[in-house]
């Protein structure tokens, strides 16, 4: 790599990492808003939304659908237990499983919910054409690819 490249490469890296950091506080702000409004955060409403699309669940089944870790999962179902919006259901088969399904406090407050992202995101993503609407999933889907790729050890 020449020093333009390299100088470009870092301009990439510095927006890159300016812009997520721009996302995380819009993201961040929603979910005070959320708690404020509704008494639940951004992770739990989506955590809640991710339920009542799949049904009884187990924890796993939730992590995988909502990308975020076991254990991070048993906290925010925890919360959502505690506020009657979900409850945990044993498998009279197999008593080791245990299945997550939405309340019907839970089923009330997702239609009535505001969305997890900020007011007017949605307006504002619709107006975009849909070209450019695909290519932002797809820039985005793939941002979230390289973010968890690991350096080859010969870099550690």
């Amino acid at each position: 790599m020449n020093d333009t490249t390299t100088i470009v490469a870092v301009n990439d890296s510095i927006r890159i990492l300016q812009s997520v950091r721009r996302i995380a506080q819009c993201v961040e702000l929603q979910s005070k808003r959320l708690t404020g409004t509704h008494n639940v955060t951004s992770p739990q409403l989506v955590a809640l939304m991710a339920i009542a699309q799949l049904g009884p669940s187990t924890l796993k089944a939730i992590g995988r659908a909502i990308h975020l870790s076991p254990s991070t999962v048993v906290g925010i179902v925890d919360r959502l237990e505690e506020k009657a919006l979900v409850r945990r259901e044993r498998d009279t088969k197999d008593r080791r499983n245990v299945y997550v399904t939405v309340t019907a406090d839970g089923q009330s407050l997702l239609d009535n919910a505001p969305s997890a992202l900020p007011q007017g995101f949605e307006s504002a993503l619709n107006a975009l054409p849909e070209d450019d609407r695909h290519t932002l999933v797809v820039a985005l889907e793939q941002f979230a690819t390289l973010l968890e790729m690991k350096a080859p050890a010969s870099l550690l």
